[in-house]
């Protein structure tokens, strides 16, 4: 048995064992567990369903399992606000920020793994184009942390297409290097430093190295292919469209947003995260890349490298070893490395961004609950 510390210093036991422990003391039998697990499946449908009554959303599909199961996998709701098309278990979503750590902090470490890209050099060495105004020298992983001083306001986007990259290259930081602010130019800056160093179109490096070996049949950037399993989220124009302003003004692929895919194909990449970096006999990432994406080296940001790692972010009982990262459209994918299981929430949001990452987070608890009573059940 292993014991884990979190940040507080309490002992914690992983997800299994705990709630084996509670179960112990609460169910006599296997029916009696049972019935608690179909309890907990009641609860997700009805929190599901107020959220959707509540306009948070108009459809959502959850996914979670561990390294060789999936636990959970269920969809509810419309594909659009129109509510005509039922919303399938293997709908295609916009991710929207959720790119940043599945794709372009992904390709920037398999970019680091073959010694194109060193995380503290300077990411302008990269960027001969850039011609901003920088009070101090800003690596790449300050804007893998979001910590490079640059702020989130947007004015490239009076311009479209390379105009707008263009633009963008003369955006100058507005303070010092250290202080965390979220900001998009950060990651588009990150998908042009793979462009640069790879030789590739950004969509292109991440279909030959991480999509395609993964199996993820159903991740593309935008615009994607219009089917009925695509979700139409009520703030774009048109179906297969990104909803983040960049992405669809840039005219091509950028590292902030723009990737669409299913639940089972971001499963294949949480499988891998949890895996080392490996899936089966192919590595995508080093172990030295994963320990990058887990490891805050100071509290400056609330990242690690293109993940989240906090625990305020976390489903109660996930470990503080959870990787994590929501988008704008409606998602969010939690990883735990120490207890070896994932939960993805994807939903097509149509109310307040910040109430529906709260009742996603809230959701992904319930889930988790479900988790452990299924893997009690299967010992």
């Amino acid at each position: 048995m292993h014991l884990f510390v979190n940040r507080t210093g309490l002992l914690f036991l992983p997800i299994a064992i705990i709630v084996s422990v509670f179960s112990c003391n609460t169910a006599k039998n296997g029916e009696q567990k049972q019935g608690h697990g179909t309890e907990i499946v009641k609860a997700i449908s009805e929190f599901n369903a107020s959220c959707m009554s509540d306009s948070l959303w108009t459809g959502a599909v959850v996914l979670a399992g561990t390294p060789d199961k999936t636990v959970f996998h269920q969809a509810w709701g419309y594909t659009s606000a129109e509510n005509t098309l039922v919303l399938p278990e293997n709908a295609i979503f916009d991710l929207a920020s959720v790119t940043k750590a599945v794709a372009t902090a992904t390709a920037i470490a398999i970019c680091m793994d073959r010694g194109w890209i060193d995380l503290n050099t300077p990411f302008s060495r990269y960027l001969p184009k850039y011609r901003g105004e920088l009070k101090e020298y800003v690596t790449v992983i300050d804007l893998a942390r979001h910590i490079s001083g640059f702020d989130n306001n947007k004015p490239f986007l009076e311009k479209k297409g390379e105009a707008m990259i263009d633009d963008l290259l003369g955006n100058s930081p507005l303070r010092l290097p250290g202080q965390y602010e979220y900001a998009c130019v950060n990651y588009i800056l990150l998908g042009l430093i793979v462009e640069k160093v790879s030789g590739e179109a950004l969509d292109l490096f991440c279909e030959k190295n991480i999509f395609a070996p993964l199996s993820m049949v159903d991740t593309h950037f935008s615009p994607v292919k219009k089917t009925k399993r695509v979700v139409k989220s009520p703030f774009t124009p048109e179906q297969g469209v990104a909803s983040d302003n960049p992405a669809r003004a840039a005219g091509r692929p950028v590292g902030n947003a723009g990737l669409f895919s299913t639940a089972d194909d971001l499963a294949k990449y949480c499988r891998m995260i949890l895996a080392n970096g490996t899936c089966g006999d192919k590595r995508i990432l080093s172990g030295k890349a994963i320990m990058a994406m887990k490891t805050k080296t100071d509290a400056c940001s609330p990242l690690a490298f293109g993940w989240f790692v906090d625990e305020k972010r976390n489903p109660p009982l996930l470990s503080s070893s959870t990787l994590n990262h929501n988008g704008w459209a409606g998602n969010s994918i939690w990883i735990d490395l120490s207890q070896q299981c994932f939960v993805i929430v994807l939903t097509n949001r149509s109310g307040d961004h910040g109430k529906a990452a709260e009742a996603r987070l809230e959701l992904a608890g319930l889930v988790v609950k479900k988790m452990c009573d299924e893997l009690v059940s299967a010992d």
